[in-house]
């Protein structure tokens, strides 16, 4: 490749992965969202609520991504539903992990010390106000670890987007390598795109996980 073609390359894979942390971010700011709540209701939940967060788990932990995403995408306009595909990733994606973050968070607030609640109550805290102030600070400290490898599988599933026809990192990879005839370079860029944001990502986790030790 000339310069100018491999500048252009860049230029086409960087606009590939903006794409591909948009859509990461959404799914895992739904993942985080739901899957808090899940864990919430396994834990604290009445009878039939928490068997209903369980089974919810259990079924999407059960069934592969790209299965849930070809099927919403293609089932959805059948139910009077058009959603844009980008929407229905983040949506059918997050709600995917948020059975893994659902797991990650029960973990971390089970191990916070029941002590901690004992001391809330001894002070007087009404439930909802020890579980935000006390419990939940602590349990973000011990998630933290599990909660990043959620996240960089979620980063990295982002490329199944392109098998319901959508465009992101890896279908910008394709298009160049079909376009040049130069496959492997081609992949081996999309590759190394994909490092560099998963360990961007881990290099900002560690930051906040060294800041809130010393909180």
């Amino acid at each position: 490749m000339t310069g100018a073609m491999l500048l252009s390359t860049g230029q086409y894979l960087a606009r590939g992965a903006v794409v591909t942390v948009g859509l990461s971010l959404g799914m895992i700011t739904v993942a985080t969202c739901f899957g808090l709540m899940l864990a919430v209701l396994r834990l604290y939940g009445v009878g039939p609520l928490r068997l209903a967060a369980a089974v919810y788990g259990l079924i999407a932990r059960g069934v592969p991504l790209l299965v849930l995403l070809i099927g919403s995408y293609f089932s959805l306009p059948y139910l009077g539903i058009d959603l844009p595909l980008w929407l229905v990733v983040v949506l059918v994606g997050g709600l995917y992990f948020a059975a893994y973050m659902a797991e990650v968070f029960r973990a971390a607030l089970a191990a916070v010390p029941r002590t901690q609640w004992d001391a809330g109550r001894a002070l007087g805290m009404r439930r909802l106000q020890l579980f935000t102030i006390v419990i939940l600070p602590q349990a973000s400290r011990l998630s933290i670890p599990p909660f990043l490898n959620v996240v960089l599988v979620a980063v990295k599933n982002t490329s199944l987007v392109s098998a319901i026809g959508g465009w992101e990192l890896v279908a910008a990879g394709r298009e160049i390598g079909e376009r040049t005839m130069e496959i492997l370079p081609a992949y081996l860029a999309v590759a190394a795109f994909y490092f560099v944001i998963c360990f961007t990502l881990s290099q900002i986790a560690r930051h906040i996980e060294k800041k809130m030790r010393h909180v």
